[in-house]
């Protein structure tokens, strides 16, 4: 009997986890579109529509009532669970906590970027406004009639010479406002999604070596010894961010590209982490050597982080990785949800917003004949360098010509450079034996074998 009621529940979880996956999506749809509704397609530095932001904060409500609604039920209708279950359960207690926490500090940010946009209204400070739109937005592409595509459009000075001393004060100021709600915003972004559970097929299509996955010169720069410079980093791998000047740095999708390797090497790196630090607690004989490698991945981890925070800083527009969207799909954690779609509409706004201060200083500027000093330059590289990028270089020659040579030698016997399959390294990441982790660890050691599968 008792093994009956188990098969029944067993049976039961993948539609109930079916249904929570459900609700998380219509809990993040609602928020998205209450977030649009009040800022539009192409957010504008000009007062809101006081009815337009009530509308949208009544649904924003509902849907964080929806969703500790959703979460509540969730949480009785699991009567007895099993030891999985309540992890499981406890990890939704903390996302909704994590609900209660962050929800009124996102409101609170976006009641800034509200008053940002107050800031500019045709009456403030007793004048008329310094800049005005003549339209909410341009169309770009078009389509039987349906928009594809749309841009901000271009804000109009009202007087020839540029903005007053005083309007100019006031938009650098608010344009610190804004860069402020994009930094909080995207910090609750980046932790609602991580908060997420991975899914075992993402980490599955892992491979063993990181270094494959990032190339030869970023994981040197990653664990290189002294102190980690990610801004210097991100100059010299030519990602300057969105709002360069300079058409020769990276774009959007290169950013994302990056961002993708460097969760997909953090990842393995993780695991290498875990298990050298359980080789590590079995060894009773502590040497000079003990915790070297564990304290080598971990400074790897904590310089990608970095690295990876300051990306996400250059390229607010950036798209989903493909373990964010992974994440999101099979998200069922309503709280989540939540968090993420909101957090994730005001870095989007906040971004929006921000360039459109940038289109006013440029029409500034250009009023009084000179460069915008707002917007990004790329930063003059040093000798130091140009040090780091000769001798990451000469690494990267180096270890291709090893990768070459040994698939020459392999090929010259009539092996192939996986055919020793049958060593333990061969297999995958999440299925490693105790043997496996002990040979792994022992000669896998910083990624150093190029062949490694």
């Amino acid at each position: 009997m008792e093994s009956s009621s188990v098969d029944v529940d067993a049976r039961a979880s993948p539609a109930r986890d079916e249904t929570s996956v459900v609700d998380a999506r219509v809990v993040a749809a609602t928020v998205e579109r209450a977030c649009d509704d009040a800022w539009g397609v192409v957010p504008l530095l000009r007062p809101l529509d006081v009815k337009t932001i009530d509308a949208s904060r009544r649904a924003l409500d509902d849907a964080r009532a929806r969703a500790r609604r959703v979460r509540g039920e969730r949480e009785r209708s699991v009567s007895m669970p099993s030891h999985g279950e309540s992890e499981r359960a406890s990890e939704r207690e903390e996302s909704g906590a994590m609900l209660d926490e962050h929800w009124e500090y996102l409101r609170a940010l976006e009641r800034q970027l509200t008053n940002a946009t107050t800031t500019f209204a045709e009456d403030a400070d007793g004048d008329e406004g310094s800049f005005a739109y003549e339209a909410e937005y341009e169309v770009v592409r078009e389509w039987n009639g349906t928009v594809l595509e749309y841009r901000a459009p271009e804000p109009v000075l009202r007087s020839k010479s540029g903005l007053s001393e005083r309007a100019y004060k006031k938009l650098t100021g608010t344009r610190q406002w804004i860069r402020g709600v994009s930094d909080g915003a995207r910090r609750v972004w980046l932790l609602s999604v991580e908060a997420m559970p991975t899914p075992k097929a993402w980490q599955s299509s892992l491979d063993v070596n990181a270094k494959e996955i990032i190339g030869v010169r970023l994981y040197n720069e990653l664990s290189a010894d002294g102190r980690f410079d990610a801004e210097a980093l991100a100059d010299r791998e030519t990602y300057w961010g969105s709002d360069v000047t300079d058409e020769g740095g990276m774009s959007d999708l290169d950013a994302v590209t990056q961002l993708d390797s460097l969760e997909k090497a953090e990842a393995i790196w993780s695991s290498k982490l875990k298990e050298q630090q359980t080789i590590d607690s079995f060894q009773t004989v502590k040497g000079w050597s003990h915790g070297s490698r564990s304290k080598a991945l971990t400074k790897r981890l904590r310089n990608s982080s970095t690295y990876r925070k300051v990306l996400y800083a250059r390229y607010p527009n950036v798209e989903l990785t493909s373990l964010q969207q992974m994440k999101i799909q099979r998200n069922d954690d309503v709280a989540l949800a939540a968090l993420a779609a909101y957090s994730r509409c005001l870095v989007r706004v906040a971004a929006a917003l921000g360039e459109r201060a940038l289109d006013i200083f440029d029409a500034h500027h250009e009023a009084l004949g000179e460069e915008n000093p707002h917007r990004h330059r790329p930063r003059a590289l040093g000798l130091t360098d140009y040090m780091y990028m000769g001798t990451n270089k000469l690494s990267e020659l180096t270890y291709d010509l090893g990768k070459f040579t040994i698939s020459s030698s392999l090929g010259v016997v009539g092996l192939g450079p996986r055919s020793c399959a049958a060593s333990p390294a061969a297999n995958h990441l999440a299925d490693r034996s105790p043997a496996t982790i002990h040979y792994a660890s022992d000669t896998d050691d910083s990624d150093v074998e190029p062949l490694s599968p």
